[in-house]
C-alpha cells in the first residue's frame, strides 16, 4: 500500500468549508520557511532587515524548494521589539521600510549610508533605537518627496476606515511624548469630535506624514507579494490575536475590547507560572453586533500580500483567560458556548477571506478547539517535540518563536546531537502526513554548522517566562545574499524532495 505521506492523499479538504482557498493554494505537500525580518538582512538593509529584503528571501525559496514563506507580524509596535504586541492590527511597521526604494524620494544614498554606520547589521542583536532615528531620516525625505502621487491618493481613499484614526493616533502619541493614550487630555481620550477636528487642521502635516509612511509600507510589501506571485513561493503572514492596550485599536474601537481585563494564558509547556499579557480580550458581542467588520478590515487589507496566513493563539476565538485585580477565568466560562463561539468566529473569517488561515493551536487546547479546526478543514501546527502522531491537516515543524531551537531542546533532554542526528530529524520532520511542513530559517543552519550544536540556544528567538533583553531581537550570522550562494542549499533540496514537498 501507498504511504499517505509521499501520495499526497488531501482530496477530504474539498469536502471543508475552505474549497476555495485549498483549489487555489493546491493540495500538493509543500515545504515552508519562517523569516523573521528583523532577523534576517541584505547587504542594502539599514540597521533591521527590510521589506525588499524579503524578494532574497523568495529567491533562497526557489533554490531550496520551498513553496512557501513565512512571516513574523509586521504590525507597527511603536518601535518595541515584539510583533504580538502591536499599536495596530493593521498599520505596518515603519522598521522595516526600506529608504533605498522610497516612492518620489530623490538623494537617500547618505542617509541610507548615515544610517548603516551608525546601525551596523554585523552584530547579533536587532538595535531597535535606529527606528527613531529611521523616522527622523523619512521625516526630512516627506518633505522633499512628491506626496500629491495619484497611487497615495488612492490609497487614503481606500483605506480610509482605519488610517486616518491611526494617524491621528500616531500625531496624538507624538504630542504627549509617547505616553499611553489613557493619559492624554480627557478631550483626546474620549475622541470628542470637535477636539479631534481641532487637532487634525493644527497638525495635518504630522498626520499626512504617517499616513505617507503607511503608504511607503503599503507599496513595498505589495510588491515583494507581486513578485513571489512570479516565482510561485505563497506568502504567509501572521496575524497577531490581540493589540497593545495602547494601540489605535483600542482607542478608537474602545467598545470593541473589555479594557478593564488582560489577556493571557494559564498556566503550560510555555510558562509554568501563565502568562500576563496587559494586552485587553475582546468584546465580541459587540464586535458581531457590528457584522464583524473590525475583522473584515483587518483581512481584506491583509489581502494585499498574503495567500495565507497563521491565526496566533486560536483557542481565543474559543476562550480567553482573562486576568482582573480580583481573579483569573475563562471567557466564556461555559464550554457549550466556548464552542459555539469559536466556531462562529472562525466561520465568519473564512467567509471573509480568500487567504487560508493556519492555526496555532499549541498550548492547553479543549478537544473541541481542535475538531473544530479539522471540521472547517484548517491547519493545526505539529512541533515535532510533543507529537506521537502527526496529522495531515497540519503544519508540521521542529520548533516556534517561542521555544528553542531543535538541537538546544535535543541537548536540554540529554541526548546526543551531531551532523547526522541533526539531518534524521529535518527528513524526518520532512516526511511527515502534515500537508504543509514549515521550519524556521536558523533550524536549516545547523545541517552545515553555519550556526553551531553548541550555539543554539542562543538563537533562540523568544523565550515568552522570561523579559530577556534578547527577546526578539536575534539576527542571522549571515545575509541573505550569503546564504543564497551557500552550499547548505543543495541538501536542503534535497530533503525536501525526500520528503515529497519539491
Amino acid at each position: 500500500m501507498q504511504d499517505r505521506r509521499t501520495a499526497g492523499d488531501y482530496s477530504f479538504l474539498l469536502q471543508t468549508p475552505l474549497k476555495k482557498q485549498w483549489e487555489k493554494i493546491g493540495l500538493e505537500r509543500k515545504a515552508g520557511v519562517v523569516f523573521p525580518l528583523f532577523s534576517i538582512f541584505s547587504k542594502k538593509s539599514a540597521g533591521i532587515g527590510e521589506i525588499p529584503d524579503l524578494k532574497l528571501a523568495v529567491d533562497w525559496c526557489r533554490l531550496t524548494g520551498h513553496k512557501i514563506l513565512q512571516v513574523l507580524p509586521l504590525n507597527d509596535t511603536g518601535f518595541l521589539a515584539s510583533p504580538f504586541s502591536p499599536h495596530s492590527s493593521i498599520a505596518l511597521n515603519p522598521i522595516h521600510l526600506s529608504i533605498s526604494e522610497l516612492r518620489g524620494a530623490v538623494n537617500t544614498t547618505r542617509q541610507v549610508k548615515r544610517l548603516r554606520k551608525e546601525f551596523p547589521t554585523s552584530g547579533r542583536l536587532v538595535d531597535y533605537r535606529m527606528g527613531e532615528k529611521k523616522i527622523g531620516l523619512l521625516r526630512s525625505l516627506f518633505r522633499e518627496s512628491l506626496s500629491d502621487d495619484g497611487e497615495f491618493r488612492r490609497f487614503l481613499k481606500e483605506n480610509r476606515h482605519w488610517v486616518r484614526d491611526y494617524a491621528l493616533f500616531r500625531a496624538l502619541k507624538s504630542h504627549y511624548g509617547e505616553k499611553p493614550w489613557e493619559l492624554w487630555d480627557p478631550s483626546y481620550r474620549e475622541r470628542k469630535k470637535s477636539a479631534l477636528e481641532f487637532f487634525e487642521k493644527k497638525n495635518a502635516g504630522e498626520i499626512f506624514f504617517w499616513q505617507w509612511i503607511q503608504w511607503q509600507l503599503f507599496e513595498q510589501l505589495k510588491d515583494v507579494r507581486k513578485y513571489a506571485d512570479k516565482k510561485s513561493v505563497l506568502m504567509k503572514g501572521d496575524l497577531p490575536f490581540l493589540v497593545s492596550k495602547d494601540s489605535a485599536d483600542c482607542w478608537a474601537n474602545q467598545k470593541y475590547f473589555k479594557m478593564h481585563l488582560s489577556a493571557g494564558s494559564p498556566p503550560d509547556e510555555f510558562s509554568r507560572e501563565g502568562q500576563y499579557w496587559n494586552m485587553p480580550p475582546y468584546n465580541w458581542s459587540e464586535i458581531l453586533k457590528d457584522n464583524f467588520t473590525y475583522f473584515k478590515q483587518k483581512l481584506k487589507y491583509a489581502e494585499n500580500f498574503y495567500r495565507m496566513f497563521r491565526l496566533d493563539h486560536i483557542v481565543g476565538f474559543f476562550r480567553i483567560w482573562s486576568l482582573s485585580e480580583k481573579e483569573k477565568f475563562f471567557d466564556p466560562k461555559n464550554e457549550k458556548t466556548q464552542k459555539q463561539r469559536g466556531r462562529e468566529i472562525l466561520e465568519l473569517i473564512i467567509k471573509n477571506t480568500e487567504m487560508l488561515p493556519c492555526a496555532e493551536d499549541l498550548g492547553t487546547v479543549p478537544l473541541f478547539c481542535r475538531e473544530t479546526l479539522r471540521d472547517l478543514g484548517i491547519p493545526g501546527l505539529d512541533v515535532a517535540r510533543n507529537q506521537k502522531d502527526y496529522r495531515e491537516l497540519a503544519v508540521s515543524t521542529l520548533s516556534t518563536h517561542d521555544l528553542n531551537l531543535y538541537p538546544a531542546w535535543l541537548q536540554n533532554q540529554g541526548r546526543e546531537v551531531n551532523g547526522k542526528i541533526i539531518r534524521e530529524n529535518l527528513e524526518l520532520v520532512s516526511s511527515s502526513p502534515g500537508i504543509f511542513n514549515i521550519l524556521l530559517v536558523f533550524e536549516w543552519l545547523f545541517l552545515d554548522e553555519t550556526i553551531k550544536k553548541e550555539e543554539a540556544l542562543s538563537y533562540e528567538i523568544n523565550d515568552p517566562s522570561k523579559d530577556r533583553p534578547e527577546n526578539w531581537k536575534i539576527r542571522l550570522p549571515l545575509s541573505i545574499e550569503d546564504l543564497i550562494e551557500s552550499p547548505l542549499n543543495r541538501k536542503i533540496k534535497e530533503i525536501n524532495e525526500g520528503g515529497g514537498r519539491c
